[in-house]
């Protein structure tokens, strides 16, 4: 199972777990329970300027990394305003809102799991009335001890390419969200291929999701072939085979998720080892 489409702003609507509680608030599903999936949710958020939502509490990790804009938050208490680049943990259970007191549309990539229910079913959402925004929030400080579970992304925290295996080559990882950052259910990470390379044919034992951020790359998912470009998007399910083959002079990078977490061992399953174990068998 797998889904591949590109991020078109015009489907962008009122978040109808939010009605009657917000402003100006609206979302794109990428996939949700309406959809294969069983793990997450997985798309856009959109906060019009002036709008805001009002305290909500949630059975489910929330991860945001913010597109474009500015977003005030307030999450336990304490109040943020993030930017392009930024992104934060909302753990279960945690009070949060949020505020957009700019002149522009903020955007993020919005990713929850476990995967919240459809609004007619069991209630995952409750609200406690409107945020306290008295304060000032404040960016993002990395050296501020009691700013925790939120960080920011830049392209030039990459390392050099590297090569794993065959299978594996050409890639670099930036780890953003997992089980050391403080989330429980999901994994959230940007990876990189600055020139080439391949991430050859495999599978998970978990479901994973891709948002083009730049550049472009050629991807087969289970057997058919599609060009991811920026803007893009993509799923695969459970025991999907899915593959990636970005071309030389033609770099490219996309945030990933991943959920559930993956195990300690084995997450990836790369086919090709598997396929020659028949050949020296003679299977």
């Amino acid at each position: 199972m797998h889904k591949v489409e590109t991020f078109d702003a015009t489907t962008l609507a009122p978040h109808p777990k939010y009605d009657g509680h917000a402003s100006g608030l609206n979302w794109s599903p990428f996939v949700e329970h309406a959809d294969d999936t069983v793990h997450i949710s997985y798309g856009v958020i959109e906060v019009l300027p002036g709008g805001e939502t009002e305290l909500t509490i949630q059975a489910h990790e929330t991860g945001m990394y913010l597109l474009q804009g500015e977003i005030d938050v307030v999450r336990d208490g304490r109040l943020y305003r993030l930017v392009k680049g930024d992104f934060m943990l909302i753990p279960t259970g945690i009070e949060h809102a949020y505020r957009n007191a700019g002149t522009e549309a903020a955007r993020w990539i919005e990713m929850c799991a476990p995967q919240p229910k459809a609004p007619d079913a069991w209630q995952d959402t409750w609200f406690a009335g409107q945020a306290n925004w008295l304060d000032a929030p404040a960016l993002i400080n990395l050296e501020d001890r009691r700013d925790q579970m939120v960080g920011h992304y830049d392209y030039s925290q990459h390392t050099p390419p590297l090569t794993i295996t065959p299978d594996l080559d050409g890639f670099s990882q930036r780890m953003m969200i997992d089980d050391v950052f403080g989330a429980v259910h999901f994994n959230m990470f940007v990876i990189s291929f600055a020139d080439g390379g391949i991430c050859n044919h495999h599978d998970h034992a978990f479901e994973e999701a891709y948002y083009v951020l730049g550049g472009e790359v050629d991807i087969v998912f289970d057997g058919q072939e599609y060009l991811l470009k920026e803007g893009g998007f993509a799923w695969t399910g459970v025991g999907a085979q899915h593959a990636f083959f970005p071309r030389k002079g033609t770099p490219v990078h996309w945030l990933e998720i991943q959920a559930p977490q993956p195990p300690l061992r084995e997450g990836v399953r790369f086919h090709r080892p598997w396929d020659n174990l028949s050949k020296v068998l003679n299977f």
